[in-house]
């Protein structure tokens, strides 16, 4: 068995053993904002529920990559550790109560020391190495919403086994398109054309923000871009936006960047964009264009894996679980 099918097996089986716990407020899913630039990677992620550890906590992993937030109370099994929440690229050992990646080091991405164990803080400061250096962070943990999923019949032939998943209540993605393309720049910004933007995570009001593929531009939503009452506009710029600011997000006390959409609740789709195109023309109303990108078969047979997840999310029987990762092995 291939790994990334392991790993989608491994999620279905994870979503039927999580689901009844989301009744207890541990989250099933979370995108995390904050991180800085040397780990701009894990903004944006979305981690999801694999199961609880030994020691009854909940432990995630990031969809598509092997990144891990968990709960440690000792990591290097020393007798005398402090308890914390881990940032880590080690898969945690469900089956051990400290030093639960194992390497006999409190080696991690980043931490939180906490004697709570039955979630991650929604918000607090982490202690982040950054850089070769160790500094805090203020991160954010924001938790997916949900809806009720409907019920599916899994038939896994191999096994000879059907049965069917009741409905549920499951996780939903987030409603921010994953990754956007933008057309229809002027020629003094042709080079934007064709560009993708990654979301990146969301910002202090709750709306998403976007990474160019180039890694030089940012689309996301200021509420006031100089911080001195200037209207609420979608930007295209070349700084980074904050997640914590509620204003002049990129901190420059100026409203400059190279396009803007006035009053509008999302910037996906044909919109007229306000945009700097060179010293002669200055600023034109320009027609801009930010199209989701479309999902590759891959994706879609992962969503149609999802589907079933969420069906068995909940489920109180192993026996669900195990038919639920038979039927995604097989698609």
């Amino acid at each position: 068995m291939s790994s990334t099918l392991r790993d989608r097996v491994s999620l279905v089986v994870a979503a039927a053993i999580a689901g009844s716990q989301l009744a207890h407020g541990q989250p099933y899913s979370f995108i995390v904002t904050g991180a800085c630039d040397d780990k701009e990677h894990l903004d944006g992620k979305t981690f999801v529920k694999m199961g609880n550890t030994l020691g009854g906590s909940p432990w995630y992993k990031a969809t598509g990559a092997e990144q891990y937030v968990y709960y440690d109370r000792d990591c290097e099994a020393s007798g005398d550790g402090t308890a914390r929440w881990l940032f880590d690229k080690d898969r945690p050992n469900t089956t051990r109560a400290t030093d639960l990646d194992g390497d006999g080091k409190c080696d991690y991405y980043a931490r939180f020391d906490s004697v709570g164990k039955s979630e991650p803080p929604e918000s607090g400061t982490w202690t982040m190495h950054c850089n070769d250096k160790w500094v805090e962070k203020f991160l954010v943990f924001m938790e997916t919403t949900s809806t009720t999923a409907t019920s599916t019949t899994v038939t896994a032939g191999t096994a000879g086994v059907t049965t069917t998943l009741a409905a549920t209540t499951a996780p939903k993605a987030a409603v921010a398109p994953k990754m956007l393309a933008l057309s229809g720049a002027c020629d003094y910004k042709n080079n934007l054309n064709g560009l993708t933007f990654e979301l990146q995570g969301l910002t202090a009001d709750g709306e998403p923000y976007y990474k160019s593929s180039d890694m030089k531009y940012y689309i996301y939503h200021d509420a006031d871009c100089d911080g001195s009452g200037s209207a609420p506009r979608w930007v295209l710029d070349g700084d980074r936006p904050s997640a914590l600011a509620a204003s002049d997000l990129d901190g420059d006390h100026k409203c400059n960047y190279h396009a803007r959409l006035d009053d509008a609740k999302s910037p996906v789709g044909p919109a007229t964009w306000r945009m700097y195109c060179g010293s002669q023309l200055g600023w034109q109303d320009v027609k801009l264009t930010l199209s989701e990108v479309n999902k590759t078969a891959t994706s879609a047979k992962t969503a149609d894996s999802m589907m079933v997840l969420s069906s068995a999310v909940g489920h109180s029987s192993v026996a669900v679980a195990i038919a639920a990762a038979i039927f995604v092995a097989a698609m």
